[in-house]
């Protein structure tokens, strides 16, 4: 049996287990499917097709394993699961409950997140922004190394508080419907009555519906922070091993959440005013959405000192040295990025994030078939708040993206306002919020995505014209000027300033 169906049906027979080991399992996964749109059209530089099969068969047997296993850690997981989903969808109809914002007081700030905070820099921005402004800002995350690293730990500063809770308490975000977070809801809500905090902010639409429980039982205030568009991203479908939009029911019942939580939120954010506007205009405009978009503070200090790119890794003056730092992976979309170096013999591409280990070989071997090899250089990713710094040396940074749904298409990215501040003229994917901001602001040039000669061309026009070029990094430091006097996280501490609070005196005489 090939490796790809066999890992097909282990997903079959046990469902869940997929999802929990891709982080372990996801080089297997993306070369012995077509999850990997590159290794696909590259396989044929493999020795053997025999060599191949062996290889990964050997390693769906061990998953196999794994997944018999897992089965039985999942069984009790489900159990305890079902029965802490109970106290969550006790909470939201508890007639006795406070109501949110109704005993909402003091500074502190409790935040519920289901992401890697060591490489989620929204989360670190606006922790860092409330705690400078004197909240006392709590953030509760499942540890994403599912327990095998006892020592996992963020330390950002003064005033934040990151607390890796139990990894089990977010299995259920690759279940439909996604939201429904028991076991994260337990382990908040004693934190929350402890904390008695101003507000609960969620993070994202997967910690939604626990915010709004623990809102209502605490009289909290509930503060709503779309990183993502939910209902319109994709998810990973188990059976076809593969990056899919939400089906259609399963879409609505997403929908569904999004506008009860706008709704009745005391406030929403989110990162697009593509997006604020969508999801404004589909509740009828009843609730505006805040927009705060993930500006890179230009102000704080890194963690170390950095020195060029081309003198750290040997590049010559004459190359054209282009940067790409952030996620990596088949929704990123940097096989075309690649594929464009061929027509652009001037040029040397950097690839810098996380998940390198689970793709980096993919990549590469699109550079040996193409024959510039030596002109792609793949980096670990440095902390969040070092890109800025970490991209010295660079002559531009470029952002894509596989344009799957209107979550892609809308998104408005970190990566170019990082580029901005450090300087870089910056060539992004052609969807409507990047390409406005790019041409308003004068920092660079837009490509059709999905066409390695339209990258090229783009990459070259940067190469032949200096004056183009400067031009471009005069204006992304006119960008920065501007930004660093209209501070975006300014924004969110000003939201924070206007949340109605409740006198004691009130409290008492509820």
């Amino acid at each position: 049996m090939r490796a790809g169906s066999r890992i097909k049906s282990i997903a079959a027979r046990f469902p869940g287990f997929a999802a929990a080991i891709r982080p372990a399992a996801h080089a297997l996964i993306a070369v012995a499917t077509r999850d990997n749109v590159t290794w696909a059209k590259h396989k044929l530089g493999m020795d053997t097709r025999s060599q191949w099969e062996k290889e990964h068969d050997d390693a769906a047997a061990r998953i196999e394993a794994e997944a018999q296993h897992h089965a039985l850690v999942m069984t009790e997981l489900a159990r305890d699961a079902a029965e802490a989903k109970k106290r969550l969808m006790g909470a939201l109809s508890d007639p006795s409950a406070f109501g949110i914002g109704n005993r909402a007081s003091g500074n502190a700030v409790l935040m519920i997140v289901v992401s890697d905070l060591r490489v989620d820099p929204r989360v670190e921005r606006e922790a860092r922004a409330l705690a400078a402004a004197g909240y006392a800002v709590t953030i509760l995350c499942p540890d994403p190394t599912l327990g095998k690293d006892p020592g996992v730990a963020v330390n950002w500063g003064p005033g934040v508080d990151a607390r890796f809770v139990d990894w089990r308490a977010s299995h259920y975000v690759s279940e439909r419907p996604g939201f429904e977070g028991g076991l994260l809801f337990d382990i908040a809500l004693r934190v929350a009555e402890a904390l008695k905090p101003l507000a609960i902010h969620s993070h994202d639409l997967n910690t939604g519906l626990v915010a709004y429980a623990l809102a209502r039982m605490t009289g909290a205030h509930l503060v709503i922070d779309f990183h993502e568009w939910t209902s319109e991203n994709v998810h990973w479908d188990l059976l076809t091993l593969a990056w899919k939009p939400y089906p259609a029911e399963w879409r609505q019942e997403l929908k569904a959440l999004e506008h009860r939580l706008v709704l009745e939120a005391s406030a929403s954010i989110t990162v697009s005013e593509h997006i604020a506007q969508a999801i404004s205009a589909e509740i009828a405009g009843q609730r505006s959405i805040h927009l705060v978009r993930n500006v890179p503070n230009v102000s704080i200090e890194p963690t170390r000192p950095y020195s060029s790119l081309k003198e750290v890794l040997g590049v010559p003056d004459g190359q054209f040295l282009l940067l790409y730092q952030g996620g990596t992976g088949p929704t990123r979309l940097l096989e075309p990025i690649i594929e464009a170096m061929a027509y652009a013999p001037r040029c040397v591409l950097v690839v810098r994030g996380p998940s390198l280990d689970l793709y980096g070989e993919s990549y590469r071997q699109i550079a040996r078939v193409g024959g510039f090899a030596d002109r792609l250089i793949l980096l670990p990713p440095v902390p969040s708040r070092d890109v800025v710094a970490a991209a010295n040396g660079a002559d531009a940074g470029i952002y894509s993206v596989l344009g799957l749904g209107k979550n892609f298409i809308y998104a408005m990215p970190n990566k170019i306002f990082e580029y901005a501040a450090a300087g870089l003229p910056v060539l992004a994917a052609d969807y409507p919020e990047a390409r406005r901001f790019v041409e308003v602001n004068g920092l660079g040039l837009t490509f059709d995505p999905l066409d390695p000669m339209a990258i090229a061309r783009a990459i070259n026009s940067l190469i032949g014209d200096a004056t183009l070029t400067d031009g471009f990094r005069a204006n992304a430091a006119k960008l920065i000027c501007h930004l660093k006097q209209n501070d975006e996280w300014e924004k969110l501490v000003a939201l924070y300033r206007d949340l109605p609070r409740r006198s004691l005196a009130s409290r008492c005489g509820q």
